[in-house]
This record gives C-alpha cells, structure tokens and sequence, in this order.
C-alpha cells in the first residue's frame, strides 16, 4: 500500500481525527490525500495519486460521497463511524488505531455492494448522470398532487405507480429510505434492486425485488410541477417532462472493508433494535408488562 485518501465530515470531531490519522500514515511512509465531504467544490489531487485505500471519518453520508468520490473502481473504502446510526461505517473511532496496521499489510476482509448507475436523457441525449450506494429516488416538490411514473423493466415488464415517488433501492439502501417507505430488509450482498412506491394512491401498488441484472427505465408522465431525482439523498437533479431515468447495476461493485466480520442480524438487532421482544426495554431489558401505569 502507497497512498490512502481521507475523507472526513466536515465538523471538530472528524477533521481532528483526520489530521492525527494523516500524521500516522505519513509517518509510515505513505502518500495522503485529505478532503471534507461538505466541501462546495471537490478538490483535485495529485496527477499521480491513485489511492490503494480511502478512509472515511463521519458518518453513513461522508462514506456514501466516499463511495461517489472515490469507489468507482473499486478501490477498498474503510468506514469510521463518527455519526449517529452506522450501518455502513460502523467502525468505532476506538477501534481504529488499533486496526490501522492490519489494514494497511491487506488483514481485513472486503464486502462487495451493488452501487446503482443512474442517467438521465432528456430528447435522446444524456444530461446527467450519477452513482448510488443507497438509492435513486424520484418525487415531487412542494405540491402535494400525486405523480404516475410509468416504469419499464427488461424481461419484466412495464406498469405505471401513482404515487408520492418511487424509490430504486440497493440492498445495502434497503435499511435507509426504502425502509422507511414500506420496503423490504434484503440481505446487503445479494446482488438486486428494490422498486418501492412512496404513498402509492393504490394499497395494491406493493414494492418488487429485481435481478440486478434488469435495467430499470421510468418517466414521469406528462407533469406541470417540480419533480427531482435525488441519489443518495446528496445530489439532486431537476426533471422535465418525458426525461428517461435509467438505473442499472454499476460495475465494479462497491469495496468496503468489513473488521471485525459483522453477522448482519446482529447488526439489525444493535441498530434497529430488530426482532426484540415487544414487551422488553431495549434500553434496560427489564419487562414492561407489569410496569405501573402512570400518568
């Protein structure tokens, strides 16, 4: 390993962080590259620096810009956890002095993620495009009437979704937006996308798990309010009427450093406080079913 890029959320905690770890690597003879994720305008490195490694310090979002940033070729990304939730860096601060040396002699072990290639074509010709590690989501602005977007998928099918938006989830998203939209849990390295409605106008209208390999195309029919396609919930582009929206597997996956190895339901459990019995404290573990009422 030669030179590492640090990414690190733009506050106290994390640009202190950086800088110690910064000294640590170059000390042992490595190049390094620092950016804030909340920089305007992304700097350019070195003509010559191709980072072996990018260390993220923040949270989920300073790794999903990382992962934009950095992830296209699949260069490795390690996840500090400096944040609130964690589920994709979920390293403690803690914990990573005392990791760094493995890493760095290639001791760890790497989980591949589906990341989305999202475009957008306007008139035959692409003007946009972007790369999602969670999902790409379209809805409306601020009115409040309902949207049809007619999706198209190879060897699927075509059916139109009256709704709020639709989601396009990677496994590794489905515990983000999607959840929170009704949509299922899937399994972070199973290689598939979720197509989940926001307040479909039809109770009928339920989310579908995909293969990977089915492109996803979707236009929103004929419109006269604002309408975004936002990724990642980072980067938000404006729609005009009969923009196609393209969402397919991105190759390479996405590389990020898993130590120590994780059990995914353990995950859940810590996180989410998933599949806890309902009448325990998640807190205390004490019973609640025979605690005093009160007012």
């Amino acid at each position: 390993m030669r030179q590492v890029a640090i990414v690190y959320k733009d506050d106290e905690r994390s640009a202190d962080l950086a800088s110690r770890a910064a000294h640590i690597l170059r000390e042992s003879g490595l190049g390094i590259w620092m950016e804030c994720s909340c920089a305007a305008h992304r700097g350019e490195p070195p003509q010559n620096f191709q980072p072996d490694l990018v260390i993220s310090l923040g949270g989920d979002g300073t790794l999903l810009y990382a992962a934009r940033a950095w992830g296209l070729t699949g260069i490795p990304i390690f996840g500090v956890n400096l944040g609130h939730l964690g589920f994709l860096a979920e390293t403690d601060p803690g914990h990573f002095t005392s990791l760094w040396r493995d890493i760095l002699h290639g001791r760890y072990r790497v989980e591949k993620r589906m990341a989305l290639a999202v475009t957008v074509s306007r008139k035959g010709q692409e003007v946009n495009r972007a790369l999602a590690l969670n999902d790409a989501v379209v809805n409306k602005g601020a009115l409040s009437r309902i949207i049809t977007i007619n999706v198209d998928v190879r060897e699927f099918g075509h059916w139109s979704i009256r709704a709020d938006g639709v989601i396009i989830s990677t496994p590794t998203g489905s515990t983000a937006y999607n959840l929170s939209a009704g949509g299922p849990v899937v399994y972070p390295t199973i290689p598939a996308m979720i197509v989940t409605p926001i307040c479909p106008f039809t109770l009928t209208s339920r989310p579908v798990i995909l293969p990977a390999s089915f492109p996803v195309e979707m236009t929103v029919q004929g419109h006269d309010q604002e309408i975004h396609l936002t990724v990642d919930g980072q980067v938000s582009i404006p729609l005009a009427s009969d923009d196609i929206i393209t969402v397919k597997a991105h190759e390479p996956a996405i590389s990020l450093i898993v130590t120590p190895p994780r059990n995914f339901i353990d995950v859940l459990r810590h996180k989410l406080t998933w599949a806890l019995p309902v009448f325990l404290s998640p807190a205390h573990g004490a019973s609640l079913r025979n605690a005093p009422f009160t007012t």
